[in-house]
Formats: structure tokens, C-alpha cells, sequence
């Protein structure tokens, strides 16, 4: 269209583009936290910490360690896939 297009639909495209950026931004956040494997090991440590103090039980213990291994597990996985792609 051209830039008088750009200008005259800017009250329209504007929010858009400004709620796309945003995502963007919050996708990317959320998928280097869901590869974070040193804040899930961090996590593995804390929480045998509090099993070690018996703020928590065996078996509540087992549960989240599962839950962290299985994250832990998947980032991993992610993070493989990532390299093939670039490599």
C-alpha cells in the first residue's frame, strides 16, 4: 500500500503490531525459562534441601523430584533438537 496506506490504517494495525511485539517478547521469555536446565537443577537442590530439613515427605519429595527430572528431561530434549536444527 505504500506509506499513505500505513498512515491511514495505523489506528488499526498499530494495536496489532504492538500486541504481536509483546507475545513475541513473551514467548521467547517463556521458552528460555522452559530450557533454564540450571534453574531446574537449582530446583533439584533446593528441594532436597527442604527434604533434608523435613519441611516435606518422602513422598511428596519423590513426586516433585519426578516432576523436575521430567522438566529437566524435556529441556534437554528441547535444547538437542535446537543444535540438529542449526547444525
Amino acid at each position: 500500500m505504500g506509506l499513505l496506506g500505513d498512515i491511514l490504517l495505523a489506528p488499526i494495525t498499530g494495536p496489532y503490531r504492538g500486541l504481536r511485539g509483546v507475545l513475541e517478547i513473551i514467548h521467547q521469555q517463556a521458552s528460555d525459562e522452559m530450557l533454564d536446565e540450571r534453574g531446574l537443577q537449582d530446583a533439584l537442590i533446593a528441594l532436597n534441601e527442604r527434604l533434608d530439613v523435613g519441611e516435606i515427605s518422602e513422598k511428596d519429595f519423590e513426586a516433585q523430584e519426578a516432576e523436575l527430572l521430567e522438566q529437566l528431561k524435556a529441556a534437554r530434549e528441547a535444547k538437542e533438537a535446537q543444535g540438529g536444527d542449526e547444525g
